[in-house]
């Protein structure tokens, strides 16, 4: 399945019409709940797609490492960033998987995901990929993170009877709390908002629900082909149209967690608790 989810997302940006809205305006809001943490990151690993703020935020110049499993969002995110000036942050692309991070344990101090989750979400790889960033950060390292809710595209919900179209479930933002407890992270945060996107037209609402990877990747249980004029019409009947116009809920689900420092004991010794399983 994630194959599918990697050629449908390569697709849609390998196309000149590509949206970035959505992501642009989430990292937007991602980086604003930094500004009341405290942390002075020397590594960055930055995942997902959107154009963030990490460059300017921290004063030490962290080196940012833009890390994506679709190629083609690489390639954009290379394009933006070619070049680097000497007062500012250093920044590689990497293409690869959260399920499979290529670095060393304990070797970063942040790692900023931005809506990248719902793939893996979608894909049932959540709580490897949630692992595997616990892994590889440094004790005391912050995980922040974006995601879609379940209220995304509530509009639509009624039009998934349709053939061949079947919308994502996502995790609330409570059952996102559970995976990370669930990973090892500690003190947990998350927290909810709701934002409304409006598109002239179905073709562009439907260009952006496969952008930021909302159509399930399942077969449908009646395959077959759903056509721009019947998405057009069944999104007409489905959502508040005003003025000609389409209306898209989507919630989003933002949080972040640490990676709890290693323990030392008064003699110097590290800690480590072990959990016995009762059989």
């Amino acid at each position: 399945m994630k194959g599918r989810a990697r050629t449908a997302i390569n697709h849609c940006f390998s196309r000149s019409d590509y949206q970035t809205f959505l992501y642009d305006e989430v990292a937007k809001r991602l980086d604003a709940r930094l500004e009341n943490l405290r942390l002075d990151p020397k590594l960055i690993l930055a995942s997902g797609f959107g154009s963030h703020g990490l460059k300017k935020r921290f004063p030490s110049k962290p080196e940012i490492i833009g890390f994506d499993f679709a190629h083609a969002r690489l390639a954009i995110r290379r394009s933006k960033s070619r070049f680097n000036l000497p007062w500012m942050a250093k920044q590689v692309n990497v293409c690869g998987d959260l399920n499979a991070l290529p670095f060393a344990s304990a070797s970063v101090d942040m790692v900023y995901s931005n809506l990248d989750l719902p793939f893996f979400s979608e894909c049932k790889e959540l709580t490897h990929a949630l692992t595997e960033v616990h892994r590889i950060l440094k004790p005391g390292g912050l995980f922040i993170f974006s995601s879609l809710g379940p209220d995304t595209l509530k509009e639509l919900r009624r039009a998934e009877t349709q053939r061949g179209f079947r919308l994502c479930e996502h995790l609330d933002m409570h059952d996102l709390g559970d995976q990370m407890m669930a990973a090892s992270f500690s003190d947990p945060v998350v927290d909810m908002e709701v934002l409304t996107l409006t598109y002239a037209d179905a073709s562009s609402m439907m260009k952006d629900i496969r952008a930021h990877g909302s159509i399930a990747l399942e077969a449908p249980a009646n395959p077959g082909l759903l056509g721009l004029g019947a998405f057009r019409s069944l999104a007409e009947r489905s959502s508040t149209a005003e003025s000609g116009r389409l209306n898209a809920t989507c919630e989003l689900v933002f949080g972040h967690a640490w990676r709890a420092p290693t323990r030392i004991s008064p003699k110097g010794q590290k800690v480590i608790n072990i959990k016995m399983s009762q059989s």
